[in-house]
């Protein structure tokens, strides 16, 4: 488990170190500066010509700092400043005195358009922006896009949100970032993962007190979790023990949605499944899936006393029977719940609450929908505003997007598996049954959407190596969980 932290966050330890240890901060940007010296002495030739754009605070102090370290190390390096004289802080004169003092020049900005270097170092702003950039910056980010030189950013791209990923007016396109001690929200979260590249987190010497300081509440699994996080299946036990799942879904022209939903939450571990479905839709789902239980819509009811974890939702339809069959279950169920598809929208009609034991897995315009915020700005913040949904809603949300975010108004898990392949029909209606199989075999709600979200954009990198991002297709995502589970959860 990785932890992300916002620009404050991130500036909390770093006055820890400083101020509560005793680490001086002139240490700090000297550990930060080698660990990028290391990266492009281990990755550039010599030869390549170097140039390191400097802002006026502690970010361009790294990039003084980084310019006199690599030519020291023969390589040829110049520092160009952005900003205004007065603002400079006393570490980024101090590194820039040094860096004179050992013949690095400083020379004019405009050489950054002029297309004279391989290499260009990207220290003008670091976590601490908070303003959109304009007219010398504007000019000086659209220089540095527009030359053909590799670029790395120090710490962040400049212009580029360190908590919420929102590109600030402009931003630099970075080929790798080397961001220092700890990684950023922003660049995990799109956009800032675009304008990111090549993410790498350099280790400067903070001690763990200084980051144990300030408590994140926002994180990402990693492979090595897996196993961990899977629930136990005990050598003694019988379907009954792994959950039984009811999955309301599919109305007449939706058949496909009750089917992958169903197989998903088998494929899972669900010990039994039970599929109440439009009536045109009973045989074509006993002929596909033969391990299901099948019922219709009438037996909603008894099938809601007979289920561990029920799952509504995905390709019900919006019509008046849909909207009673989600109504009968928000106020009746007591069991885990997933509310996913065509439920989420009906769920809106019905109430403006639920409670611990549901899950909403909504994607960003049916969030709208559920929130009354407009999709652009719900991706402005996606961490807030999930978590503040799932305050509102007194439940667990998962906000499904590029980087899904689940929360449960306490803490943001962020997904960092998937990809572009996954955005196909069907694919949420796997992402239903996958969280549904979990809950059956006793995980809570909130663990079971973080895991569910991994393990199904796990699914999606394992079968885009087969399938490619254009023809991955949502069943696909079914075949490919024995996969994952054997590869990386330990599963036989």
């Amino acid at each position: 488990m990785r932890y992300l932290y916002n620009g404050k966050e991130a500036k909390a330890i770093d006055s820890h170190a400083i101020q509560t240890v005793g680490i001086s901060g002139l240490v700090l940007m000297e550990r930060a500066a080698m660990s990028v010296a290391a990266v492009i002495i281990e990755r550039e030739k010599k030869e390549k010509r170097i140039l390191s754009v400097c802002g006026v605070g502690n970010n361009g102090g790294d990039g003084a700092a980084i310019a006199r370290i690599l030519s020291e190390m023969g390589y040829l390096t110049a520092i160009t400043v952005v900003g205004e004289p007065e603002k400079m802080t006393e570490d980024m004169k101090r590194q820039l005195e040094i860096a004179a003092n050992c013949g690095v020049p400083v020379i004019s900005p405009a050489s950054i358009a002029e297309g004279e270097f391989d290499i260009i170092l990207d220290g003008v702003f670091g976590i601490g922006l908070s303003r959109p950039l304009t007219d010398v910056y504007e000019k000086i980010v659209n220089d540095i896009n527009s030359s053909e030189a590799v670029v790395y950013a120090l710490d962040i791209p400049s212009g580029v949100d360190a908590g919420t990923g929102a590109i600030l007016g402009t931003a630099v396109k970075a080929d790798c970032t080397i961001t220092f001690g700890i990684n950023k929200a922003g660049l995990v979260l799109y956009p800032g993962c675009d304008y990111a590249g090549e993410v790498l987190v350099a280790d400067i010497g903070f001690p763990k007190c200084s980051v144990d300081s300030v408590n994140s509440s926002v994180y990402h699994y990693e492979l090595s979790d897996l196993s961990g996080q899977l629930p136990v299946r005990p050598g003694n036990s019988h379907k009954g023990t792994f959950g039984r799942v009811l999955v309301v879904a599919g109305c007449e022209t939706m058949c496909g949605a009750a089917f992958l939903t169903a197989k998903a939450a088998y494929t899972m571990g669900a010990g039994l499944v039970k599929v109440l479905s439009a009536p045109n839709n009973r045989n074509p789902l006993l002929s596909s899936l033969p391990e299901i239980l099948i019922g219709g819509r009438e037996e909603l009811e008894a099938a809601l006393e007979w289920a561990d974890v029920v799952v509504i939702g995905p390709g019900l339809g919006v019509s008046e029977e849909s909207e009673k069959m989600v109504r009968y279950v928000i106020e009746n169920s007591t069991a885990p719940t997933v509310v996913d598809g065509d439920a989420i929208r009906l769920c809106r009609k019905v109430t403006d609450t639920l409670s611990a034991n549901f899950v909403l897995t909504p994607h960003m315009k049916e969030l709208s929908y559920l929130t009354g915020v407009s999709v652009a700005e719900l991706k402005e913040n996606i961490l807030d505003r999930t978590k503040q949904a799932a305050i509102d809603w007194h439940c667990v949300v998962a906000g499904k997007d590029a980087r899904t975010v689940v929360s449960d108004g306490k803490a943001c898990y962020v997904n960092v598996s998937g990809n572009n392949g996954m955005a196909t029909g069907g694919s949420g209606d796997v992402l239903a049954g996958i969280i549904g199989g979990l809950l059956g075999q006793g995980m809570k709600p909130f663990e079971a959407a973080k895991l569910g979200v991994y393990l199904h954009g796990l699914s999606g990198d394992a079968m885009v190596k087969q399938k490619s991002t254009y023809g991955l297709m949502a069943s696909d995502l079914i075949e490919g969980l024995p996969v994952v589970l054997g590869e990386h959860g330990g599963v036989q």
